[in-house]
């Protein structure tokens, strides 16, 4: 739940192939194509050489269809739609369905303001995740699985990385906007260090929790991504926290993470430490009594009350 996935950025060029659409929209690609065949759903197009491939005005159509099939429509009334008229059907979504349903047609809508650089469409369904959940849970729900989505997408070295960059960056921004709004808690209670190690650059966890432990009257020192030991070790001293918490998220680092882990436990014995990462890397650390991991979003909730 915790390792947000690395994008490779390494082509600047928004085609996608059939693979990467059943990817994103989790429909076959057998059924996507029927779905050309018998309604002119989505029309591929072709490369000089005659390979078929997909612009991102399909790929968010293919979402809005998708929204509208868990929303209870059939794929043959979908069909005789229009463009306008599937995007006042989504539009009628957010206003009348279950929650259950809204939550593939946020992830869905945050994804397509990516494709199309749409920061109002992107606003309004970042907006619509909060009310509806709450900060913490949209980030379970709606944000962290949208972003899982568009790393499938990316990792195939087919797709714009500024898309990615737009969509991350914004959120970034409203995370940043719900802390600014929150009161850091007083120095006498629970004092919270917060950081990534070194080498370390994907922050929205981070930033969450920081949003976490705030909202329930905690003290945070933020110290965000790529810190070094020596400082991370400079600022704790200046600080005293309570506790520390990070992430890990890059493959294959356990030897440098339990470098740190043991520094931290002989230099401050009364602090808790926390590491958020996956079941396999934390299989490979070593852990003091006063450390441990977090590898679910409910136990990671739990660590933030």
């Amino acid at each position: 739940m915790f390792t947000y996935i690395c994008i490779l950025l390494n082509t600047t060029m928004s085609r996608y192939k059939i693979s990467d659409l059943e990817n994103l929209s989790g429909i076959k690609a057998h059924t996507i194509r029927i779905w050309e065949q018998r309604y002119d759903i989505l029309v591929p197009l072709r490369t000089e050489s005659n390979i078929r491939y997909y612009d991102d005005a399909q790929l968010k159509k293919l979402l809005n269809v998708v929204s509208l099939i868990n929303s209870g429509l059939k794929i043959s009334q979908i069909g005789k739609l229009d463009d306008r008229e599937i995007s006042n059907r989504i539009e009628a979504i957010f206003i009348t369905e279950k929650l259950e349903v809204k939550e593939e047609l946020l992830i869905n809508q945050l994804i397509s303001s990516g494709l199309t650089y749409d920061e109002a469409v992107f606003d309004k369904a970042f907006t619509n995740a909060i009310i509806g959940f709450g900060l913490m849970q949209a980030y379970q729900k709606i944000i962290y699985p949208m972003l899982v989505k568009m790393g499938l997408l990316w990792s195939t070295n087919e797709l714009n990385p500024a898309q990615e960059h737009f969509v991350s960056n914004l959120v970034r921004q409203k995370i940043s906007a719900a802390i600014d709004s929150l009161t850091n808690g007083s120095s006498n209670n629970e004092r919270w260090l917060l950081f990534l190690p070194q080498g370390e650059f994907h922050d929205l966890g981070l930033m969450v929790a920081n949003y976490g432990l705030k909202q329930n009257g905690k003290k945070v020192f933020y110290l965000g991504d790529n810190v070094p030991s020596n400082n991370l070790i400079d600022v704790a001293n200046d600080t005293a926290p309570t506790h520390f918490l990070t992430f890990a998220v890059r493959q294959n680092q356990e030897k440098e993470m339990n470098k740190l882990l043991a520094k931290i436990a002989s230099e401050f014995t009364n602090s808790k430490f926390y590491v958020c990462c996956s079941p396999s890397f934390a299989e490979g650390l070593k852990l003091a009594q006063n450390q441990e991991v977090i590898t679910s979003y409910n136990d990671y909730l739990t660590m933030l009350d």
